[in-house]
Formats: C-alpha cells, structure tokens, sequence
C-alpha cells in the first residue's frame, strides 16, 4: 500500500540550505523566528570582501537577497553616487542599487516570491549571485566618482566603454 508516497515537502530555509550544500558555500544561520530567518554568506569580489544576507520572511512568503559592498560613500559624493545608482538601475534586471545617506553604505538587494511548492534552484542561484554581480560591476564606477572626481554620467558611460575624452 505504500507504493505512492507523497513526496516530502521542504520549507524555503532548507531548498536555501540544500542549494548552498550543492555548491560547497560556507553560510551561517544568524536568526530563526517565527517572522523570519536570516541566513549570512560572502563573497571576496575584486572589490574586497562583500557580505551577503537572506532574509526568509516567512508570514511574506518572500527571501530578501542583500549583498553589501565594503566601500562607503564620503557625505559630499552620496548624490553623485546616488545619480549613477539611478542610471545603472535602469540597466539591471535582477537587483536594484541602493545607498544609506546617512552612512554611505552601498548594497545590491534583490528578492523573490515562494509557495509551498519547490523553488527552482535557478532562481536561489540566480538572485544570490546577482546581488554580487552587481555591485562588482557597479562599486567600482562608484568608486570612480568618489577618488577620480567624475561625473556619474562619464562613470555610467564607463563601464560600457564609452569614455569621454574631454575627462582625460
């Protein structure tokens, strides 16, 4: 009679676990309540060291994915970043820039939706490495504009190679 079994049901905590396993990633579980679960794990991008959160919230049914970059934006640079932020978001289909201006803290935040339905491990992989992706594609034009005093316009252009020469 027990030929068809029904087949076992895994929260979204454990299909983020299970996937971090596949990959041999290093993570820490840093909070469980019953409101959320937070889940902390890094990258070392070229950029530096780079912490990252999930945040499961539960009763939301939705995994907050946040990658936060080591650098911090000086108070007299956080518009000019925050121009560039605007530019780059439009350019981006998973994870959107952010910036604290009261720190200068920068993060790439990306999230997604989940049932009680398996999650495709493609979307955990792909809005965990995007949120990274992006700021190490990112930080450094930000960069660029905090140490080499340039517009957001000519740092945006930049990174798709097309460089103002009136800036040499």
């Amino acid at each position: 009679m027990g030929l068809f079994k029904k087949p076992e049901i895994k929260t979204i905590k454990d299909q983020i676990i299970d996937f971090f396993h596949q990959i041999n990633y290093n993570f820490q579980v840093l909070d469980e309540t019953e409101e959320k679960t937070v889940i902390k794990t890094g990258i070392n991008l070229s950029i530096g060291n780079t912490d990252g959160y999930l945040v499961i919230h539960h009763k939301l049914a939705l995994v907050e994915v946040l990658a936060y970059s080591p650098v911090h934006v000086p108070d007299n640079k956080r518009m000019e970043v925050s121009k560039l932020f605007d530019l780059a978001d439009g350019t981006t289909y998973i994870g959107n820039l952010q910036m604290n201006h009261e720190t200068g803290e920068m993060r790439c935040k990306t999230y997604f939706k989940f049932s009680k339905n398996p999650t495709d491990p493609e979307i955990i992989n792909d809005n965990f490495f995007e949120s990274f992706h992006v700021l190490e594609r990112f930080v450094p034009a930000a960069m660029r504009i905090i140490y080499g005093k340039v517009t957001a316009q000519t740092a945006f252009n930049e990174i798709f190679g097309r460089v103002n020469p009136t800036d040499n």
